[in-house]
C-alpha cells in the first residue's frame, strides 16, 4: 500500500532545478520546427519486395516467441498468447507490487490549493465518469488458455496503408512507428512537471477517440519517468497512430529507452515489438484497445488509471486496475546479478528518476507546416470539462512506498493557437484532488499555422 505523505512543503521540493540536461524541456521547445525532409519514394515493385520481406520477418518473430494460441477481439486486434516464463532468462517472473492506489478519504492536507471545495459543476461527474477496461477483462471467450499471457499483434496492413517510405532493413520496421518523444522539433505538446528524485508516478488520462491522426501521425496522453543524458525514460498512456489498432482506434501503451531516441531489442521500443518488455497481466497488456470507452462531447466521460513504478529494481506498469508487466532490472530479464548487465544506468533511470511528465503530444510529420492532427478531444482547453481532455489525480510517488499529488508549478505548452492548456485546478475531493485541461485540432485553430 502506498500511503499518502501525512505534511509536505511545497516550496522545498518544488524549488528543485531541472538537470542541466533538461534544461529546455519539451513542453519549453519553441513552436519553429526544422523542414522535413520527404522520404524517396519507393517503386510499386520495390515497395512490394519490401512488404513481403516485413511480413515474413515479423511471422519469424511470431513463431521465435512460441506463440501457443490466437485470438480474435471484438475489435478486431489480433492477440498472440505465449507462455508467461519464455519471456525471461531462467523462468522465474519477478512478484508485482500490491495494491499501490492511494486511499484519498484518510489524506492529511497541509496545501490550502488542496482544501479547496470542488466547483459545484463537476461534483455530479466525479459520480458519474466511466472507468476504462480492455476487451479482455470484459470479455473472457477472447482470452488465451489459463497460464498464458497476451501479446497484441502489431497491425501490418493498417501499417501499410499509412507509410509508404517502407525500410529495406525488415528489421527497422518498428522504428517508422514514431516514438514519444520528451524534446523533439516535430512535436506539440501540452505538459505540467516536476524535477526532483522520484521512484514513480499515478494518475487519470481521460480518454478521447480523436479525429485522425493524419497519416503515420501520433496523437498521445501520457506521462513519462525521466532520467540521465542520454535520455532513458520509461512511459505509458494513451496512444492513436497506424499499426496499433484497426483504423488507428487508441490503444493503451508503453515505451522505454535507454538511449535516447535509439530502438532495437533491449534498447528501447513500444509495448512487445521489441524484447525488454515483461508481460504479466492475463487481461491487460500494451496495446490493447481503448474503443470501448471513448469519451463523448457533453456526455459520458472515461479515463485510465495509469501507473508507473519502481519496485524491487524493477520498472512496473499499472492501466486498468492491474499491474500489466514491467520493465526488468537486468537484460533477458534474469534475476540479479545481471550477467548481460542491467536493462538502464546508474546514471538513468535504474534507481530512480528525477523528472516526471504528464502530457498530450501531436507528432506533425508535416513540420515546419501545423497539421491538423488533433490532441486531447480536439477541442481547447479553455471549453472545460465534457468538451476538452484532462488529466486528474496526478501523483508522484517521493519514497519507495509513499506518493503525493502534484501541487504546485505551472502548465507548458508549445504554441496555443494549435493545442492549449488550462490549469493546474485543486481540491479537497479525493477523485479531484489535482486536474488540467488540454486539447486542441491543430491547424484547424485560428492562428495555428
Amino acid at each position: 500500500m502506498i500511503y499518502i505523505r501525512p505534511l509536505y512543503t511545497a516550496a522545498l521540493l518544488f524549488a528543485l532545478a531541472a538537470p542541466a540536461s533538461f534544461a529546455q524541456t519539451a513542453a519549453q521547445d519553441p513552436p519553429s520546427k526544422a523542414p522535413q525532409t520527404a522520404p524517396k519514394e519507393l517503386s510499386p515493385a520495390e515497395y512490394e519486395r519490401r512488404k513481403a520481406r516485413i511480413v515474413e520477418f515479423v511471422d519469424k518473430q511470431r513463431a521465435k516467441a512460441g506463440v501457443v494460441a490466437t485470438t480474435r477481439t471484438k475489435s478486431g486486434q489480433v492477440v498472440d498468447w505465449i507462455k508467461p516464463e519464455s519471456q525471461v532468462e531462467g523462468g522465474r517472473l519477478a512478484k508485482a507490487p500490491g495494491d499501490s492506489r492511494p486511499d484519498g478519504p484518510k489524506d492529511r492536507v497541509d496545501n490550502p490549493f488542496l482544501e479547496t471545495a470542488l466547483p459545484a459543476a463537476l461534483k455530479q461527474t466525479v459520480r458519474e465518469e466511466g472507468k476504462a477496461a480492455t476487451e479482455l477483462q470484459l470479455d473472457a471467450s477472447a482470452r488465451g488458455p489459463v497460464g498464458t499471457v497476451p501479446v497484441v499483434r502489431f497491425d501490418l496492413d493498417s501499417f501499410f496503408k499509412e507509410v509508404k517510405d517502407l525500410p529495406e532493413d525488415p528489421t527497422q520496421i518498428f522504428s517508422k512507428v514514431p516514438p514519444p518523444a520528451p524534446a523533439s522539433n516535430d512535436r506539440y505538446y501540452a505538459v505540467w512537471q516536476r524535477f526532483g528524485d522520484v521512484f514513480g508516478t499515478l494518475g487519470r488520462i481521460n480518454i478521447w477517440d480523436t479525429t485522425g491522426p493524419v497519416g503515420n501521425e501520433t496523437s498521445i496522453a501520457q506521462t513519462a519517468v525521466i532520467r540521465g543524458s542520454p535520455m532513458q525514460a520509461i512511459e505509458a498512456g494513451k496512444i492513436e497512430t497506424a499499426g496499433f489498432s484497426p483504423s488507428r482506434r487508441p490503444v493503451f501503451f508503453t515505451y522505454y529507452r535507454t538511449n535516447g531516441g535509439a530502438s532495437g531489442d533491449w534498447v528501447g521500443g513500444y509495448n512487445r515489438l521489441v524484447d525488454g518488455w515483461i508481460q504479466v497481466s492475463s487481461t491487460v497488456a500494451p496495446g490493447m484497445s481503448l474503443v470501448n470507452w471513448s469519451s463523448v462531447t457533453n456526455g459520458s466521460q472515461f479515463s485510465l488509471d495509469v501507473e508507473v513504478r519502481l519496485w524491487e529494481g524493477n520498472w512496473w506498469v499499472r492501466a486498468a486496475g492491474e499491474w500489466a508487466g514491467y520493465y526488468p532490472q537486468c537484460v533477458g530479464g534474469g534475476a540479479p546479478p545481471c550477467g548481460r548487465g542491467t536493462l538502464f544506468s546508474a546514471a538513468g533511470i535504474r534507481d530512480k528518476a528525477n523528472r516526471l511528465d504528464w502530457y498530450g503530444e501531436v507528432f506533425d510529420s508535416s513540420a515546419p507546416a501545423a497539421t491538423s492532427t488533433d490532441m486531447g478531444s480536439g477541442a481547447y482547453a479553455n471549453t472545460h470539462f465534457g468538451r476538452a481532455a484532462y488529466f486528474r489525480n496526478l501523483m508522484y510517488v517521493w519514497a519507495p512506498a509513499t506518493a503525493w499529488w502534484f501541487d504546485s508549478g505551472s502548465i507548458s505548452v508549445t504554441d496555443a493557437a494549435c493545442y492549449s492548456a488550462d490549469g493546474p485546478f485543486y481540491s479537497s475531493d479525493p477523485n479531484y484532488r489535482n486536474w488540467f485541461y488540454y486539447g486542441g485540432p491543430g491547424d484547424e485553430g485560428a492562428g495555428c499555422n
